[in-house]
């Protein structure tokens, strides 16, 4: 059975990938900074890695890894865990503080975008293209 991909999806996809790049432009210090908050140094360089080949008009498919990552340490997936460093981290962290606020921004940015950039690459698509869509 031969898969088709559906043409608006890919173009929805698209958008949403990049609203992703222009967010990671933009406001990429956000996320390093939301990285580093949750996670420590080493997210921080893989985060800003992931805004760095943003900016510089890189494919992003070649950091899908670690956007990937990103999203789980955002989403406080490695939190459940309490042997792991990010769960001490997350215990720190009042609940009011901004940075928690901020946080949860980027969280949604990244799974938003993630899944968007892992949709075109199934599709074949690569992870950079015109900002025009």
């Amino acid at each position: 059975m031969k898969h088709e991909p559906n043409i608006d999806s890919l173009l929805r996809n698209t958008k949403i990938a990049c609203a992703f790049r222009r967010w990671l432009r933009k406001d990429g210090d956000s996320l390093v900074a939301a990285a580093e908050l949750l996670g420590g140094q080493q997210w921080a360089r893989r985060a800003s890695a992931v805004v760095t080949c943003a900016r510089n008009g890189g494919d992003l498919q070649t950091r899908r890894r670690d956007i990937a990552r990103l999203a789980r340490l955002l989403r406080l997936e490695l939190v459940d865990d309490l042997s792991r460093p990010e769960a001490a981290r997350f215990a720190a962290l009042h609940p009011d503080d901004p940075r928690a606020t901020k946080a949860m921004y980027c969280a949604e940015a990244v799974s938003r975008g993630g899944r968007a950039l892992e949709v075109l690459w199934l599709a074949g698509l690569p992870g950079r293209g015109p900002e025009v869509v």
